[in-house]
């Protein structure tokens, strides 16, 4: 639920959810996509167990009547805790904003003011949305980064003592391209290891890697097929099992997909601007990484709760909104925030991919 203290009477808050349900945010192609499990806490931080059960190995044979066996290699495991990160924008409802709009006298009450409210509270929406895709998105990675200037605020490889491990699709014509993708998948499922199966596997590709894959000779046949009476038919094939690289529109912008196997190749549609006017993109045009989906707990993010009186002792929410009341006789202040820690529990499991083309 989202709230703002009644600037009228500072004991009563103002439910601010049916606002915000119906403002649509241009961010949140990872944050809003159900991928991450989300869970309010009431500490502002979160401890979790890594448990390393080593590599199988097999054993000698024994004798039947004997009382030798030999001992399985003691189980390691190590404690990660992680601090809550906040984002929080404040925006204002300026009195003089509202001069030769309103009627009649400044009433907090008044209709006016109240459209003023949700046009800030939408910007707010905004521009939290845009932090916490921006948040989320690079958590899918194992490093958060900070929006404003890209620093490490969450680095999970260092947290969990793992580091990032990296793989190459060769794409050159020549190449084979197949052979590049199986290995992948080996070497996602050597790294899942006693975590059960795997579901589909998401590679995030700059725009010059995705287009790499999808024009390579190797899946040129399914495009020809599109030419046939059966084209269409011909590509949803389960046997055939791809796709020509469909490019669809979503609330977050236009999204290019390729299916082949148990994989998804995706474009990321969303740019972000930093507070400094630098756009930034979130993965390189030659680059991508993997999201594995299907695994239980994989991507997690955790609400704490707000440092304020009202909150105290109760789980974390999405977003809190308060109001400071009127300030100096001319305004007041609405602030969004939301406390939170967003993290991959096995960052090993976010490849780091180079996509060539000689």
């Amino acid at each position: 639920m989202a709230t703002i203290r009644n600037p009228v009477n500072n004991n009563t808050v103002i439910d601010l959810s049916p606002a915000l349900e119906v403002i649509k945010p241009k961010y949140g192609q990872y944050a809003e996509s159900g991928l991450f499990t989300e869970q309010g806490i009431v500490a502002n931080t979160h401890m979790y167990k890594v448990v390393d059960n080593g590599n199988t190995k097999m054993t000698e044979l024994t004798s039947r009547v004997g009382r030798e066996a030999m001992a399985l290699d003691k189980v390691r495991d190590k404690l990660v805790t992680m601090g809550s990160i906040t984002l929080k924008e404040v925006g204002s409802v300026h009195v003089e904003d509202l001069i030769g709009v309103s009627n009649g006298l400044f009433s907090l009450d008044s209709p006016t003011y109240q459209e003023e409210t949700v046009r800030v509270l939408t910007r707010l929406a905004n521009v939290g949305a845009a932090n916490k895709e921006y948040l989320l998105t690079t958590a899918t990675q194992g490093k958060v980064l900070d929006p404003r200037d890209g620093s490490v605020a969450i680095d999970q490889y260092a947290n969990t003592g793992t580091a990032q491990a990296t793989a190459t699709i060769t794409a050159a014509p020549t190449a084979d391209i197949k052979a590049s993708i199986a290995k992948l998948a080996n070497q996602i499922s050597e790294l899942n290891g006693y975590n059960g199966n795997v579901g589909t596997i998401e590679v995030v590709l700059g725009e010059t890697a995705f287009n790499a894959i999808v024009n390579h000779p190797d899946f040129a046949a399914l495009y020809q097929l599109a030419f046939t009476g059966l084209g269409q038919q011909a590509l949803q094939q389960p046997l055939l099992n791809g796709s020509m690289g469909i490019s669809q529109r979503t609330q977050y912008g236009y999204r290019r997909e390729f299916r082949w196997d148990n994989f998804l190749f995706v474009t990321y549609p969303q740019k972000f601007r930093r507070w400094d006017n630098t756009m930034v993109n979130v993965v390189a045009a030659n680059k991508g990484w993997t999201i594995v989906h299907g695994v239980t707990g994989l991507y997690q993010v955790k609400y704490c709760p707000a440092p304020y009186v009202s909150t105290f002792n109760q789980a974390g929410t999405k977003w809190l909104a308060r109001s400071t009341g009127i300030v100096d006789d001319t305004h007041t202040d609405i602030t969004l925030e939301t406390h939170l820690i967003p993290f991959m529990q096995r960052p090993e499991m976010a490849i780091d991919i180079t996509v060539t083309t000689v």
